[in-house]
């Protein structure tokens, strides 16, 4: 980050709920966040729900969006308007992610992905110019060093649609820092009282971080060094089990109560007043033997062939057994995901388990988790739902804090090498002046789970071109799932870039060979390729494919 720049501005553009947060250069320590008001309440986030008009353009973000959708809903005059609600999920482990993708919205009509994810990026960041201008009056765009945060267990073409999106959104890339939201509630943790509530841990302890947002579920596990950076022992992994999953098994209780047809008609403005009631009902759910009450439509109400005392005055009633099954299965999912790292490691002197994320203030996932983990210590910090944030500002300020980064794909290049009968596949067979070759072979450079110094060099091979006459060279960047590949195009393979190099005819030159290393930029792959000859380098430009 350049010391020109005069603030940090993170922003967490999150599966349930978004929002910022800022610091001075000067004063990094007083982090400043915005209160969105719902009534007469108030919360450090908004709902990332955003609605556009019937020609795409951007309308309203976060409550805003809700209320103006239910109104038009009341009115009959939604219909051709466009409003998308925990939409974020679609990035996540999408093989055909581009930047023609489209998703639908509440009533499956379709927008570029792209056009949505960057109108709310934009709202955020305009909102911090309209709402802060009076604390930082000559406050200038250049002034500004922009962090986004995204998923740790994001692949490289969801981070790089994010980083499209905010540069789409007038953020430029130059001055954006992509942050792996665990590191960055680690981060938090780290600061130590008074700001994070927790102790920071010494060099030599090791944690597991269970960072549970609104749609996933990313859990890693760090060392603290002896300069306290962060190293990562094991590489992110973890799965859509975020609080979404609880709502989606409370729908699963309404359409058995009053059937599909009845739950498919109501009117839009009821469903987003149902899930509004269920959000406030889910955020008091503890460890107690109780009933729970909440509101319901007029014509949920009006339903005869509901159960006797599952309604009462007009709300409806759920026991406690039933609202504590609602979050018995993503719990579950995230216990038997730690049990399986903490196998894989055999680490006895990782005793600590941090919980962060809005899911994590749930005392019913807390309690889960501490019961079946009896011998460690779980903690979490002052609000949980703000730690990713709060310290994504830290991380904006400090990247280096975060030194050593577990590989999370086996990373690598095509080349062509002699063909072996009996073991390469006909169809990657190939001549070249009469000699017999094999197509797409997978050239490793970086191994999965691999251990990575952010900025430092990771890989450097030559390259030679295959004949005399050849003067230009394809490369093609492609990420595996496997320790081993063998082509590009294995199952579990992706090519997520490419790049094409020119070379000096044979007789201009005998430096004809292209130089190709790997280098992780802090949260990013950085691939960059250099003619022997020209000194010219390249750089791998991720496209979408």
């Amino acid at each position: 980050m350049s010391s020109s720049k005069l603030l940090v501005v993170a922003i967490d553009f999150g599966t349930t709920y978004s929002g910022y947060a800022f610091s001075y250069i000067s004063q990094r320590e007083q982090v400043y966040t915005y209160n969105w008001s719902k009534g007469i309440t108030q919360t450090p986030k908004t709902p990332t729900s955003i609605l556009f008009t019937p020609r795409r353009d951007f309308h309203s973000f976060g409550y805003e969006a809700e209320e103006e959708y239910a109104r038009l809903s009341q009115h009959k005059e939604n219909r051709d308007w466009y409003f998308y609600k925990r939409f974020k999920l679609t990035l996540y482990k999408n093989e055909d992610l581009n930047e023609e993708t489209k998703i639908r919205d509440y009533t499956d009509k379709e927008m570029l992905a792209i056009e949505v994810f960057s109108g709310g990026i934009h709202y955020l960041k305009d909102h911090l110019f309209t709402h802060f201008k009076e604390r930082i009056p000559h406050l200038r765009e250049g002034d500004i060093h922009w962090v986004l945060t995204v998923p740790a267990i994001w692949d490289e073409a969801a981070k790089k649609f994010m980083r499209k999106s905010a540069e789409k959104a007038g953020i430029p890339g130059s001055r954006l820092t992509l942050a792996l939201e665990p590191e960055c509630a680690a981060l938090y943790c780290q600061l130590g009282a008074p700001r994070s509530g927790l102790s920071p841990m010494q060099p030599g302890a090791k944690f597991l971080l269970l960072d549970c947002g609104g749609g996933t579920v990313d859990i890693t596990v760090h060392e603290v060094r002896y300069d306290n950076s962060l190293k990562e022992i094991h590489r992110a992994s973890g799965g859509p089990w975020g609080g979404i999953k609880v709502d989606d098994a409370f729908q699963e209780h309404l359409l058995e109560l009053f059937g599909f047809e009845r739950i498919a008609s109501l009117p839009k403005h009821d469903v987003i007043e149902l899930e509004r009631s269920f959000e406030l009902l889910k955020k008091n759910v503890n460890t107690e033997d109780k009933n729970y009450h909440m509101q319901l439509p007029l014509i949920l109400r009006q339903s005869a062939d509901i159960g006797i005392g599952t309604l009462v005055a007009g709300k409806l009633r759920l026991s406690s057994k039933v609202v504590k099954g609602f979050f018995e299965r993503p719990a579950e999912h995230i216990c038997r995901k730690i049990q399986e790292i903490l196998l894989s490691l055999r680490q006895r002197d990782l005793d600590t388990i941090l919980l962060v994320g809005g899911f994590a203030e749930s005392k019913l996932l807390q309690e889960k988790v501490q019961l079946k983990f009896p011998t460690m210590k779980v903690l979490k910090p002052n609000e949980p739902s703000a730690a990713v944030i709060k310290g994504a500002v830290e991380f904006g300020h400090c990247p280096e804090k975060v030194r050593y980064r577990m590989s999370p794909y086996t990373y690598g290049v095509n080349i062509v090498t002699p063909f072996r009968h009996g073991k390469d596949p006909i169809s990657k067979y190939m001549e070249i002046d009469r000699e017999a070759y094999c197509d797409d072979i997978f050239d490793i450079h970086v191994k999965k789970n691999q251990s990575v110094e952010t900025g430092t060099e990771i890989s450097n091979e030559d390259y030679h071109p295959m004949t005399q006459g050849q003067t230009n060279m394809n490369f093609k960047v492609v990420t595996s799932d496997s320790l081993s590949p063998t082509y590009i195009d294995d199952p579990g393979n992706r090519i997520i870039g490419s790049f094409d190099v020119r070379i000096p005819h044979a007789f201009a030159s005998m430096e004809r060979y292209v130089n190709v290393k790997m280098i992780f930029r802090g949260t990013e792959l950085e691939v960059e390729a250099k003619d022997a000859h020209t000194k010219q380098k390249y750089k791998s430009s991720f496209r979408f494919e």
